[in-house]
């Protein structure tokens, strides 16, 4: 088997999607951890702490609706650049096929 460097190009997509999802992760799990316990029941399940509503919320859940907001924000912007990453390996491989 030939070590084909297009394996490596995937991996990096890979690394990318998987990474913006963990960092989003262990963002939102050190800021329930930090919630009084009060709060904590307020949010969904592990690993998505989905917080209420945002009419419904408490005001001391203000920051972390912020801070999930945001680090939404961010993943899928790795997402999208992900995606933009794909497609360039993609056009990479079908351009070696074809030309």
């Amino acid at each position: 088997m030939q070590n084909n460097p297009y394996i490596l190009l995937f991996g990096i997509f890979f690394a990318i999607w998987l990474g913006a999802k963990s960092w989003r992760r262990n963002r939102l799990r050190r800021a329930v951890r930090d919630l009084p316990t009060a709060s904590r029941r307020l949010l969904g399940p592990e690993p998505d702490y989905l917080p209420p509503s945002q009419d419904s919320a408490p005001p001391e859940l203000a920051g972390y609706l912020r801070l999930h907001r945001r680090s939404g924000q961010i993943q899928k912007g790795l997402w999208g650049l992900a995606g933009l990453w794909l497609a360039f390996v993609i056009f990479l491989v079908l351009r070696k096929q074809f030309l």
